[in-house]
């Protein structure tokens, strides 16, 4: 591509940047679901709002998104962003939560509460639930996972006492074979910008960056946002452009070096969510990103996309 070319391509790439920094579908739904649950605080569960009738128009998807809950504040969050990306894809989702003996109702009522709390937010996404009584909450989850596409669970800082607990979002992130959304929000909610914060990847040119690549262009194109990819000093990738355009999503590239796990970090408080690769646990993958990548389920600033 010559340089005239070049600087077409560009200035095509930084109008697109511009029309989507402003509103995407992605802000839309976040923030009419925000409105609806209607929570200042992330953490305090509020009564339910009356349903929402004027939806913009959902997509036509095949699959379901699953959700493990139980009754922690992070769990509500956790469920919202599930339904919101059921939502955006068209998609069924499914609530699962695991209590470790029978002889109560707290299961039943957790899940019941779920379920209108999601009816009120969304009257396009179908909702069914799951409980199941077992020692091991992880292992339930993961077959429960099987052929979802995509799981969803919360995790919050120092949260150890949990029905789910930092374990089981873990052991669920690092073995589930399909993408899962690990929500982290500390400071949640993070303001009506939210929405149209970009997506951002890291980038080192190993085969499961390859892949965080392909499903963040994929979920920028469901969103409506643009996509950060952020190389890793030494990736060989041309970036004579840092901005192009790529099946109408905006992508930005730039360099990063020095500490990967701090810059991804930095760039997670940026973002509506980071997109990394799942490297099989205790194996030297030869990526740089490796290390980082098993880093950010637990301090990132945002939601985290494993897959691959």
């Amino acid at each position: 591509m010559n340089e005239r070319s070049n600087v077409k391509a560009e200035t095509e790439a930084r109008r697109h940047s511009s029309a989507v920094s402003r509103e995407n579908r992605y802000s839309q739904v976040i923030n009419r679901y925000l409105g609806a649950v209607n929570y200042p605080d992330p953490y305090a569960v509020r009564p339910l709002p009356s349903p929402i009738h004027q939806l913009p128009p959902p997509l036509a998807g095949h699959g379901f998104v699953l959700a493990g809950v139980d009754d922690s504040p992070i769990s509500y969050v956790a469920a919202d962003h599930a339904a919101i990306e059921a939502e955006l894809h068209g998609w069924d989702l499914r609530l699962v939560t695991v209590q470790h003996s029978a002889g109560n109702d707290n299961g039943a009522a957790l899940l019941q509460r779920l379920t209108e709390r999601m009816h009120a937010s969304s009257a396009t996404v179908a909702v069914n639930s799951t409980l199941a009584v077992a020692a091991n909450p992880a292992q339930v989850l993961l077959a429960e996972a099987d052929g979802a596409a995509l799981t969803v669970i919360g995790h919050r800082h120092g949260a150890t006492t949990t029905a789910l607990g930092r374990s089981v979002a873990g052991r669920v992130a690092r073995h589930h074979h399909g993408p899962v959304l690990v929500v982290r929000m500390p400071d949640w909610p993070a303001g009506a910008e939210f929405g149209r914060r970009p997506l951002v990847v890291g980038v080192d040119g190993s085969a499961p960056a390859q892949q965080s690549v392909e499903f963040a262009l994929a979920e920028a194109r469901v969103r409506g946002c643009s996509l950060n990819l952020l190389h890793v000093a030494g990736d060989r990738m041309d970036l004579a452009r840092r901005l192009e355009t790529r099946d109408g999503v905006t992508v930005h590239h730039r360099i990063i070096s020095g500490d990967l796990t701090a810059a991804l970090i930095e760039a997670s408080g940026r973002a509506a969510a980071i997109v990394v690769g799942r490297y099989r646990h205790g194996a030297w993958s030869g990526s740089l990103l490796h290390p980082a990548a098993a880093q950010l389920t637990q301090h990132a600033l945002c939601p985290v996309f494993l897959v691959g």
